[in-house]
């Protein structure tokens, strides 16, 4: 692992003009987009070894993770990609910035259309792990004793156009794709219990993330998990958790900081998370479009919260002083907004809650998506049990759940003679379908195709 370049390349301003210029460089020829653009490493399914040019891009970013220098831009073409060794999973320990959705000739990009790149796995692999799809970790790159010493610790990371589709990494029940299986077996590797990606880094660092779409992961937490260190600034921008179990986004933090100017402050914008599930049908955990740490300082808007298994949004560790306007919040099993112990609704959040400075504008209206009837079904054949009431008799938690189905046209009323188990949990989402939930509703809320 390089360390030496310790003068850290600023990208964030760049990109942003050059994802104005990517409309237009259809035309242009790949040096030209490239040098636009400052990539540094380049990734294609087409290529082979770890030169990472435009010439000979790597084959995968896992064969370039301990090559790649502070500041480097990778940019990695249309294609699935699963990791070093068909490991599943990707680990960085310096501030990179890492781009997906490009042309075969690395000319254009399109990261949900023609040239989605997907990072998955492949289950029963020789090399498989069950860690987060992509880490990337600066902790050890930006500390508190290196700024004391002179040294730059200014650092950013950025995530910018990756699919995560951890279908082909999980461990389905008959070969099917309707339930999943956590325990491993002599012949079968787990389900992974771990996320889409996890950024924690050092101090003073910036993190955005942004046009990632995160489907068919089984973590016990957040899909996208976020820990930034001192002072960080955080930027949450288009992207979908769906399909998940967990929290479809984490906002936590890498620091216990006591002053307030040393809390990452994040910015959430026009995201989606929805159908998040339990982590099972019988647990009580898992199941929120997001949740919140004490020491962050959050400012939502825009964002749709909707169908998830617990919470819209989950503040039980009671971050304060937070924004949550414009978003639509609707149809969460629970509640809408958990802060501690307290169950809000939605209508009740600027009245009853403690630590939501402003929360102004949120509406309730339910939204809809195009989803086939295939994932329809499986989804609504699933038995959400409530663990208290299964604790008595074992019953099903049904009134919200056959809201949610008669308003897909989905399933009637099942029965509630259940065992404890489900025999459907987290059935496989196509990416056409995971597309078919990212869109934008009533021109405000949601995400819109980059």
């Amino acid at each position: 692992m390089k360390v030496s370049k310790r003068n850290v390349m600023k990208h964030v301003s760049i990109w942003i003009l050059g994802s104005a210029l990517l409309a237009g460089v259809g035309s242009a020829t790949a040096q030209q987009a490239a040098t636009a653009l400052s990539c540094t490493k380049f990734v294609s399914e087409a290529g082979g070894g770890r030169v990472g040019s435009l010439e000979r891009p790597a084959k995968d970013l896992g064969n370039l993770a301990e090559d790649l220098e502070p500041g480097d831009v990778v940019c990695i073409a249309g294609g699935t990609y699963r990791g070093r060794a068909d490991s599943g999973a990707d680990l960085i320990a310096v501030p990179v910035s890492i781009y997906g959705g490009f042309a075969p000739d690395f000319a254009s990009r399109d990261p949900w259309g023609a040239h989605m790149t997907v990072f998955s796995g492949q289950h029963n692999a020789q090399n498989f792990v069950t860690d987060t799809r992509l880490t990337i970790d600066t902790s050890d790159f930006a500390t508190k004793l290196m700024a004391a010493r002179g040294q730059d610790t200014v650092h950013t990371v950025l995530v910018d156009g990756i699919v995560f589709d951890n279908g082909d990494r999980n461990y389905y029940a008959d070969g099917g794709t309707a339930q999943i299986i956590r325990m491993g077996t002599a012949g079968h590797t787990p389900t992974p219990e771990s996320g889409a990606l996890t950024i924690r880094t050092g101090i003073t660092s910036t993190v955005v993330v942004r046009n990632v779409i995160a489907l068919n992961t089984a973590p016990t937490q957040g899909v996208i998990a976020l820990f930034p260190g001192a002072a960080a600034e955080v930027f949450i921008e288009n992207n979908v958790a769906v399909n998940n179990t967990g929290a479809g986004f984490h906002l936590g933090t890498n620091i216990a900081a006591m002053d307030p100017n040393d809390y990452p402050s994040y910015t959430f914008r026009n995201n989606i998370s929805v159908f998040n599930e339990k982590h099972t049908a019988f647990g009580s955990f898992g199941g929120s479009g997001i949740i919140l740490e004490a020491g962050t300082k959050v400012d939502i808007s825009g964002s749709i919260f909707a169908f998830n298994d617990n919470y819209g949004i989950d503040n039980a560790k009671r971050a304060d002083d937070i924004v949550v306007t414009g978003n639509m919040i609707a149809f969460n099993a629970n509640a809408d907004y958990l802060e501690f112990d307290t169950k809000i609704g939605l209508a009740d959040i600027e009245d009853w809650s403690r630590n939501v400075y402003d929360g102004w504008g949120n509406v309730g209206t339910a939204p809809t998506f195009a989803v086939s009837d295939g994932w329809g079904q499986l989804y609504g054949a699933r038995n959400v049990i409530d663990r208290n009431a299964a604790e008595e008799e074992v019953q099903v938690v049904d009134a919200w759940y056959n809201q949610v189905r008669s308003m897909f046209s989905w399933m009637n009323l099942v029965g509630t003679d259940l065992s404890v188990d489900s025999p459907v949990w987290l059935p496989r989402m196509s990416i056409q379908d995971a597309l078919a939930v990212a869109v934008r509703v009533d021109g405000a809320y949601g995400v819109e195709k980059p």
